[in-house]
């Protein structure tokens, strides 16, 4: 559900483009790209960082591996809401560069990237699955009823 919210969010900023593009009478286009690059760089620090923040929060130091299943999905929200975060930090650069330069194609861009890194980071119970039965040595049902 929490993932959810998150693809609900960046439609939503593709549907305000959307609507102030069809309403502009004429286009406006900066002339002054600098921003761009600064922005492509903080994407790109942004899709990595989603990635690395999840390796860090679901390691597991050697002396606490006898944590309990709660405080272990508990780490695994965090991860996981971490991650979505920092996917939709991306969306979130390119819908201000909108705003910034008025550049259309660049938005989409940007949330091309945001919906790629939110699939990529989607909970999925299988891989929590997984991740719990090592770190507990419990086996865990098939399906969450």
């Amino acid at each position: 559900m929490i993932w959810f919210s998150f693809i609900v969010s960046i439609l939503f900023y593709a549907g305000i483009v959307e609507w102030m593009q069809r309403r502009a009478t004429e286009t406006v286009t900066a002339q002054n790209n600098s921003l761009h690059p600064i922005l492509l760089v903080l994407v790109a620090i942004c899709f990595l960082a989603a990635g690395i923040s999840k390796y860090l929060l679901l390691r597991i130091p050697a002396e606490k591996i006898n944590l309990d299943t709660e405080t272990l999905a508990g780490r695994l929200v965090t991860a996981s809401l971490v991650s979505l975060a920092l996917s939709e930090a991306i969306c979130l650069m390119g819908f201000a560069e909108y705003f910034i330069l008025r550049n259309y194609n660049s938005f989409y861009l940007f949330f091309i990237v945001a919906m790629l890194g939110m699939i990529m980071h989607m909970p999925r119970y299988p891989k929590w699955k997984t991740y719990l039965e090592q770190m507990t040595g419990t086996t865990l049902p098939e399906e969450l009823q």
